[in-house]
């Protein structure tokens, strides 16, 4: 059953992480669902406070969602940037061992990719530095952001948990 919910879990996280990229759902809802069964297969262990706040987290992206407007909700451009800046972002960031750093370095690596889709022929619609671009950026990035979160705390949370030895090192 655990390795039920092991699979489960990971799958879970990669569907997270391809939502950004193609926001039909919310990535958010799946990264924190896949890191409850992370939790319910005994990989990992986040407290719950962690749980609870990232819960409440991931509770207002979903509703700021559903108050979006359905062509921005589900727009898609510019989400490729976004999501692998900030996948990038995140393991810079996680190379300090701490949820602070991976979440700084996912928002960073969002912004930044958001700046970089403004430089190509479809993203000059946005207009950096313009109020068009910073309401997309919160619109999309912010759950962009979460999401990668979630996935960071799974990935920390692992490393910590399954090789403290080479976390301390890190350190």
């Amino acid at each position: 059953m655990s390795t039920l919910l092991l699979i489960s879990g990971i799958v879970a996280l990669v569907a997270g992480f391809m939502a950004i990229l193609r926001p039909y759902v919310p990535g958010a809802v799946l990264a924190y669902v896949g890191l409850w069964l992370l939790r319910w297969s005994g990989v990992i262990h986040p407290s719950v406070g962690l749980l609870t706040s990232w819960g409440i987290i991931v509770a207002v992206v979903v509703v700021i969602d559903l108050l979006l407007p359905p062509a921005v909700a589900r727009a898609t451009n510019g989400m490729a940037y976004m999501g692998v800046g900030g996948l990038v972002g995140l393991f810079v960031g996680m190379t300090g061992f701490s949820l602070a750093w991976a979440v700084t370095g996912a928002a960073t690596g969002v912004v930044l990719g958001a700046l970089a889709y403004t430089r190509t022929p479809g993203g000059r619609s946005l207009g950096f530095p313009s109020s068009r671009f910073f309401q997309y950026l919160c619109a999309k990035g912010l759950p962009a952001v979460v999401t990668l979160g979630l996935i960071g705390i799974a990935l920390l949370l692992v490393v910590m948990e399954h090789y403290p030895g080479f976390a301390l090192s890190q350190l």
